[in-house]
């Protein structure tokens, strides 16, 4: 009969115990949102969104030549695009304007 090793149970046991900690680690309690964080979030939903390595570096190239965050990137945009927008709308009613006379 092999005897047994005190020492080397002990360490199978802690490796076993380890292994069923890392397995399932407790879950923490989360405490309540404050009702001002939840009226922020209504107002400020999270957009994500996957971008190449060029969008991203160049993002982070405005960001920190201009001291902008992407939000106010992003406003930049839409207002260019706006522009843009009404600019075709305004070629599109003088040339029809043009056709009438």
């Amino acid at each position: 009969m092999p005897e047994e090793d005190p020492i080397k149970d002990l360490q199978e046991m802690v490796l076993a115990l380890t292994r069923e900690r890392l397995a399932n680690p407790p879950m923490k309690e989360r405490r309540p949102q404050a009702p001002s964080r939840k009226r922020w979030e209504l107002t400020h939903p999270t957009i994500t969104f996957r971008a190449s390595l060029e969008i991203k570096a160049r993002l982070n190239e405005w960001k920190e030549k201009a001291n902008l965050s992407y939000g106010e990137i992003a406003m930049i945009g839409l207002e260019r695009l706006e522009i843009t927008d009404l600019v075709n709308v305004l070629k599109i009613k003088i040339s029809q304007e043009k056709n009438i006379l």
